[in-house]
């Protein structure tokens, strides 16, 4: 990210752009897992998530309204591009107060949400309407399902 220090202000170029793919109002259905075995105690996961611009178009806002089972789980992110460090970056903040930083790579149409204790894989269709979406929590053992969800853009 750009500091106060820097003589020239950041230039937005194709990296802002790619996060264009986060845009709009989207409709999620999928499955959350509990503590224990892969994908123990599934509850139904339903969501909506919309992303837009952040004034200037540098950084991207997502915000997501979900239940799990019969709990509220709400996320705002913000998604950017670090041009010092030349990578994307997410930073989440949960209704059940938790912070997180993740590193996001992108291969093509699959962006990978990295952190240390969590990780994603959100990977685009073809005509970038819907999001294959997993996501992995790692306890002592070793990364496990965390939850699985299609989103399917509305607008």
């Amino acid at each position: 990210m750009s500091d106060l220090s820097s003589d020239r202000p950041p230039q937005r170029g194709p990296a802002h752009e790619a996060l264009g793919v986060f845009l709009g109002d989207w409709r999620a259905e999928g499955r959350s897992y509990g503590e224990g075995a892969p994908r123990a105690k599934p509850a139904l996961w339903k969501s909506t998530h919309t992303g837009r611009w952040h004034t200037g178009q540098f950084f991207l806002i997502q915000d997501e309204r979900a239940v799990t089972g019969t709990a509220p789980f709400d996320t705002l992110s913000i998604i950017g591009w670090d041009a010092e460090r030349d990578c994307y970056f997410a930073r989440t903040f949960e209704n059940h107060g938790f912070e997180r930083c993740y590193d996001v790579t992108v291969d093509g149409r699959v962006w990978t949400f990295s952190g240390p204790t969590e990780r994603a894989r959100i990977v685009f269709s073809d005509d970038g309407a819907t999001q294959t979406i997993t996501w992995e929590w790692r306890p002592e053992e070793g990364w496990l399902p965390l939850c699985d969800r299609i989103a399917t853009k509305v607008r």
